[in-house]
Parts: C-alpha cells; sequence; structure tokens
C-alpha cells in the first residue's frame, strides 16, 4: 500500500517485520527521546526497543498483530500495530497500538496515513470496534480526536512519561461501521 510524496505505508509480513526491526527500534528510540510514553522511559537503548519488537514476532507471524510500517527512501519513519483481540467474546474488536511518526516528518500527514490502513485493514478484516490509549493532552490524543476517535474516559497517572512522572491516560474508540 502507497502514499503520495515519497511516502510508502506497507503491511508487513512477519519476514519483513523481522527484517524491519532495527528501524522500528530507532524509531522508538527516537519517539521516547522526543518525549512520548511508549512503554519505556527516557534512555531506552535500541537493543532494548529491538528486543520489544522481536516479543511480538510471534503475535504477527499468527495474524493476532498486524504491523504498518511507513517508509521513505527504504527508512523506517513511523508505524502503527493493529492488535486483534483473541478473545471469544469480541472477534468484532482490535487495538491500535505504537502509533509512532520519526519527529524530523511529525505533522506531515504519515500518523493519519498510517491510521487510515489500519482502520481500513480492521474493516475488512470484520474488527469494527477500535481502541486505544495515550498521553492525555498530548499531540496524539489531539490527532484521534480530529480522526473521529471518541473520548471513553481519563485514568490518573496511569503510566509514566518518559521522564518517571506519573501522567493520565486517555482511552478511545472508534466504530467503523
Amino acid at each position: 500500500m502507497s502514499s503520495a510524496a515519497g511516502l510508502d505505508i506497507r503491511e508487513l509480513s512477519a519476514e519483513a517485520y523481522e527484517a524491519a526491526i532495527p528501524g522500528l527500534a530507532a524509531l522508538l528510540v527516537d519517539a521516547v527521546d522526543g518525549g512520548a510514553s511508549v512503554n519505556f522511559l527516557a534512555g531506552v537503548t535500541e537493543s532494548e526497543a529491538a528486543a520489544w519488537w522481536t516479543e511480538r514476532i510471534e503475535l504477527v507471524q499468527s495474524r493476532v498483530i498486524t504491523p504498518f510500517v511507513a517508509f521513505a527512501d527504504e527508512r523506517v519513519i513511523g508505524s502503527v500495530l493493529l492488535i486483534r483481540s483473541v478473545n471469544v467474546n469480541s472477534p468484532h474488536r482490535a487495538e491500535i497500538g505504537k502509533v509512532l511518526v520519526h519527529r524530523d516528518l511529525r505533522r506531515r500527514g504519515v500518523a493519519r496515513a498510517l491510521m487510515g490502513a489500519a482502520e481500513a485493514h480492521a474493516r475488512a478484516d470484520g474488527r469494527w470496534m477500535l481502541v486505544l490509549d495515550t498521553v492525555t493532552g498530548s499531540e496524539a490524543d489531539a490527532l484521534y480526536r480530529s480522526l473521529g476517535w471518541h473520548e471513553t474516559g481519563v485514568v490518573p497517572d496511569y503510566a509514566l512519561l518518559n521522564d518517571g512522572r506519573p501522567w493520565g491516560a486517555t482511552f478511545f474508540w472508534k466504530d467503523l461501521r
């Protein structure tokens, strides 16, 4: 799947995902270094980030997770994960995770393109109820609202920011029907 202006959004196979792990690790480190609260604190190394992505290989192989990665000139510049519920009572639900865009390329439509790809795939897959969470008051919070996501609520002190301070998370949902 491609997009305009040199941006290439790809749904990755398990093999392509494994090959992209070094770029995904660098992307995750860039996000944390830029202040993002995405499971890690400041000082995360590319090795630690690569281990996080590597731990998900089996879930990508089994199609529980579908990774979408944005490339520019074959460089990983963004990501989003579509994570399907495996529960019997929620075959219609999936979670959106690891929406990351390299700091130098934000506000250029990369996250919108990634989210569009993930939502289109979810819809085609019969996953019409999507959920996600993000740092309350962040740029990502504003992005999701602009994409038609609905706030469920805020959990105070849900996670630590990259500097170790507790901060709230806003939970969102979107019905794709």
